[in-house]
């Protein structure tokens, strides 16, 4: 019985140690405004995250399985799709956030266009 407690003990705290760190980090948020050629109102949002560096391996020395499985589910940034989907849906919010800040688009607002680069997406719209 002792052993099962021991064993429950050691992953308790092997769960309690882990941080959540989150997936990315924003740098930097502009929102750009201009009238077009018939006087409507647009902008582009861009939001911009940090890049992370990519953790370096020890080959000197043979790895543990939590060591190379934590290696192994690294989620980099620019290789990501679901973590540039988050990222998407969050500049959504801070777009929302911002236009009503500013006061901008009073009423309503649509997003025509969300470009990519590696560290950034772009929404570009325009006031209803």
């Amino acid at each position: 019985m002792k052993k099962y407690a021991w064993i429950l003990l050691v992953l308790l705290c092997g769960c309690a140690s882990q941080t959540d760190e989150p997936p990315f980090e924003i740098n930097n948020k502009q929102l750009h405004t201009k009238l077009d050629d018939q006087g409507n109102k647009i902008f582009a949002y861009v939001v911009s995250v940090k890049a992370n560096s990519r953790k370096s391996l020890n080959l000197d020395r043979p790895l543990t399985r939590s060591e190379f499985k934590n290696f192994a589910e690294q989620e980099y940034f620019e290789e990501s799709n679901s973590l540039k989907l988050e990222l998407e849906d969050q500049a959504v919010e801070l777009l929302q956030q911002e236009l009503k800040m500013t006061q901008y688009c009073n009423d309503k607002y649509e997003i025509n266009d969300v470009v990519w680069r590696d560290l950034s997406v772009k929404l570009r719209g325009r006031c209803l």
